[in-house]
Order: C-alpha cells, then sequence, then structure tokens
C-alpha cells in the first residue's frame, strides 16, 4: 500500500483570532492544515517540510508580510503565496505584485467560500 502524502498549508499571522478562524474555515479540507504567529516558525516548516501553501499576514511585529514572502520565494520558490491583510488598496500591494511576491490577496474578513476556492485551486496536485 503506498502512502498518500497530503499537500500542506501554513498560515501566519500574529493574531490569534485569525488563526482561531482560519483553523475553524480549513481544518476539513483535503490537506494538512498548520498554523503559526511567528514568521521563524512558518520558515523552519518550510525549510524542513515541503509546503504547498503559504497564507501570511501583512503586519506583523518582527517581519512584514512581504519580508516574508520574498524570503520563502527564494528559499522555496514551488510553495504557492497568499497574502492576507487588512490594508489591500496599499502600494505595497502593487509592488508586492510587481516582484510576482504572491498570487493573491485577500482582503480581512475575507470571503470564506472564496478563500476556501482558492486554496483547493492552488494546491490541487
Amino acid at each position: 500500500m503506498v502512502d498518500v502524502v497530503r499537500p500542506l498549508v501554513v498560515a501566519v499571522d500574529d493574531d490569534p483570532a485569525v488563526l482561531s478562524a482560519l483553523t475553524r474555515l480549513l481544518s476539513k479540507e483535503p490537506y494538512d492544515f498548520v498554523t503559526v504567529a511567528d514568521p521563524d516558525q512558518a520558515l523552519e516548516i518550510i525549510r524542513t517540510r515541503e509546503v504547498s501553501l503559504l497564507l501570511a499576514d501583512y503586519r506583523m511585529p518582527s517581519v512584514s508580510g512581504t519580508g516574508l514572502l520574498q524570503v520563502v520565494k527564494a528559499t522555496s520558490p514551488a510553495t504557492r503565496r497568499i497574502m492576507l491583510t487588512g490594508y489591500p488598496q496599499s502600494a505595497w500591494v502593487d509592488r508586492a505584485r510587481e516582484k510576482k511576491l504572491m498570487e493573491a490577496v485577500f482582503e480581512k474578513p475575507w470571503d470564506n467560500d472564496e478563500l476556501r476556492r482558492e486554496i483547493r485551486t492552488r494546491v490541487a496536485p
């Protein structure tokens, strides 16, 4: 019998309420889902496991979401990247898109069905 490895999705956000909401939304999806509050924890997971998709907050105390996405793009180019933000119309979003740091941006609060659909599309084998 062959072991089936499920895709891994990692969410990083310094707001516990956001991580709880994402866990409620995504815990029964057809992939493994892990949340972390610290970008360094997310990077450690990416260094040690194959991560299919990273959901990253833009505003975090230790590093910006774009800074994190730059590192992930450089160290794990196969990892898909989605930004969650309360500031989707900012100039940094345009710059991040120009640099192809993420494939999608979702404004907080997000539409649950739309986010779930976007993630499924991005992690499909």
